[in-house]
Parts: C-alpha cells; structure tokens; sequence
C-alpha cells in the first residue's frame, strides 16, 4: 500500500544522543532539513531522514558511535528555514546527490558564507572561482541545475560570480554572470539605484558611508561629485541630505546611463547635472562653483585635488577624501593631506585655512589597510 504522502521515515535515539546523531547525519547528508526532529515518549527523540537513504546506510553511519537505531514512520512538520545559510547548503547538497558524484567532500566544505545581493542579483564571491570544486561545478553538464538551486534558496532572480575591479580607466565591474540579467534595480535606504552590475561596481559594504554623507545638512548646497559612478553618493546627497544641486563626473558611459535612470526614478533629475568624461577636465570648468566636493575614489584621489579646491565658492567649503591608509599612518596621512590642501590653497591665494574636522574609518580593505574619509572644513581666514 502506497505511504501517505505526510508520513515520512525517521530514525529514532535516546535525547542525550541527539546532538551528535544530529550532527552526523547533517555531515553525510541523511537528515532531511526540510522537516522537524520530534521528540517522542521515553526521552527520545526522532531525526527525519532523506527518504532515498536506506535503513542500512544509517546504521552504518551510526555505528561510528556505537550506536543501533530505531527506525520509525511519522506524520511530518515542515520547518521553516528563516537562515539562508542553511538554505544555501540544502540546495548545493540537493544538487550534489542528484549530479555531483565524486564532488561532495570539497563542494561542501567550500560553500560560500557571505555574498552580495542587488535586488534580485546574488553575487557569490570571487575565490570560488580558485576552488577546484566549483570549477568543477561550472563546467558539469548540469551546472545550470545549481544555480537554479541557489537562486531559490536565497530568494532571488539572478546570479553571478564577482571578481576584483578591472584595472581600466572605467573601474568596470567584472562579474561573471551564470544565470538571470545582470541588470538591477533596487531600493536601499529609500533611494532607488539601477544599473548594470556586469559593466559597472557598486559597493554594499560601503553602506555606513552613504548613510553619513545622507545625514549630513547640505540644505541649499551646490555640491559636486568627482567621481559618481551610478550615484553611490550623489543620490543619498541629493535626496536625504537636500543638496539644491549636485555636478557629477563620470567617465563610465555604462555609470552614467545608470546615475542618470536612478535620477529619474527618484525625482531628482532637475537638481542634477551630468559632466561625461575626464574630471581632470570637467573640473576646470566648476571652479568657484562648489560649497563642498566629494572625492570618493579608491585607492586614492591625489589627481584631482588641485581642481577640487579650486572648485570651492570664494568663502570656502567642505573636501570629503577618500583614501586607503595603513592603520598605523592614519594620523600622519590626516596631517600631511591637511597640510596639502594648505599648500594648494596658498599656491592659488584663495585665502583659505585648512582644518580636519572628522575622520571617518569607513571598513578593513585589506589587512591592515583602512578606508577612511577626511571631512575637511577650508574657510577664507
């Protein structure tokens, strides 16, 4: 008589066994996570089990622990997976029983802890590309299978492989794609983006710098972005920080085609204006335009430092640098890029003293090595 489709096969221990039963079926793929332990009378409890796996095979995994099951049928409790970690480790070992023979070991051990979401893009990180495992992966007849998998398992519509920034005059994105389009569009703190993610780089984990540079008053400011991109920094300035307007330079048409739809999507197209091209000479015609110039290029932004001060109103006004620094020359780096800027203003007698006013340690880049922004206040004396 066929089984009652609710009623699934579970192998039964005694309660104080269960963490280490638990642990060894999950490690040879036996425990069906979809489903609920139960406890059952007798300080017992049951452990549902993958319905292909045999009576046999159990016990023998057991028997490393000296251990004899009991075997049972119950009425089975599906459990919510709220961790898309374990998710993500349900579809890969899914994928591995049905396709990946002779890959189980290394796949799993290899399975990624952190990725990138924009919008419905999940972007896995680079170094899977050096695990000789998920190249396997992506060259299987049915590699298409897994990235279903863990497009499902993660809740989104598309995913790629991210590699560093392209070493070109655009900072292109290198993201290999593997399933879905690569075009995105998604909220992040109330403002939309929308861009390419195969052309152009955008970084979620610069987020605590977006939201600084939102919280910062620039009510009735003429702000300008060296270096927008699609508008990492320009938009938040724009919308929350309430710039009455924003020049952006950009030299990436596929970032401008992005800034400017983003633009549109959020209403704030009038307060924009667009420089395409070379900021080196963009910025030669905002001179004495700006109340604050945002320099936000890694790993430094020293060639445009001479226009970005030269852009400042006759008053003065606010320079936000970005720069990668080692951790122990933060304080010396402050004191000589302040005492740069000091420089430059007395080259062109714009009568302006220079001071730090906060620095901002953004994340780790590299061992060592910090992201942070200067906020420098340059006044007329």
């Amino acid at each position: 008589m066929e089984q009652a489709p609710n009623l699934h096969p579970f192998v039964v221990v005694d309660r104080h066994e269960g963490e280490v039963v638990h642990a060894l079926l999950k490690e040879n793929m036996m425990l069906n996570s979809d489903l609920s332990p139960q406890q059952i009378v007798n300080g017992k409890v049951a452990f549902p089990l993958i319905e292909a796996i045999g009576h046999d095979a159990v016990e023998a995994c057991l028997q490393s622990i000296d251990l004899t099951p009991m075997f049972c049928t119950l009425e089975a409790k599906t459990q919510l997976l709220v961790n898309p970690h374990r998710r993500l480790a349900r579809a890969v070992a899914s994928w591995v029983e049905d396709h990946g023979e002779g890959l189980h070991a290394d796949l799993i051990a290899s399975i990624p802890s952190r990725w990138e979401r924009l919008g419905g893009l999940i972007l896995l990180p680079g170094d899977l590309n050096e695990q000789s495992s998920w190249r396997e992966v992506m060259n299987h007849p049915q590699r298409h299978d897994m990235w279903l998998k863990i497009v499902d398992a993660l809740k989104g519509d598309a995913l790629g492989i991210q590699a560093p920034i392209a070493n070109d005059t655009f900072r292109s994105s290198q993201v290999t794609m593997l399933h879905g389009s690569s075009e995105v569009s998604f909220v992040d703190h109330g403002i939309t983006y929308t861009f390419d993610a195969a052309k152009v780089m955008f970084s979620s984990g610069n987020v605590t710098e977006r939201r600084r540079i939102g919280a910062i008053n620039m009510e009735g400011e003429t702000v300008i972005d060296a270096y927008a991109g699609v508008g990492y920094y320009t938009l938040p300035m724009l919308i929350h920080s309430q710039a009455a307007h924003v020049h952006a330079c950009e030299i990436n048409p596929a970032s401008i085609e992005g800034l400017r739809a983003a633009a549109a999507a959020n209403k704030v197209s009038e307060c924009l204006t667009v420089h395409e091209g070379d900021n080196q000479v963009s910025l030669t015609r905002l001179v004495g335009m700006a109340d604050r110039c945002h320099l936000g290029l890694l790993p430094s932004s020293e060639p445009v430092w001479e226009l970005a001060i030269r852009a400042l109103k006759s008053q003065g006004g606010w320079l936000h640098v970005h720069m990668n620094v080692e951790e122990e020359h933060i304080p010396s780096w402050m004191e000589a890029t302040r005492s740069r800027f000091q420089q430059l203003a007395d080259q062109y007698g714009l009568g302006f003293e220079v001071h730090n006013r906060h620095l901002e340690r953004v994340k780790w880049f590299a061992p060592f090595v910090r992201h942070v922004v200067l906020d420098l206040e340059c006044r007329r004396v």
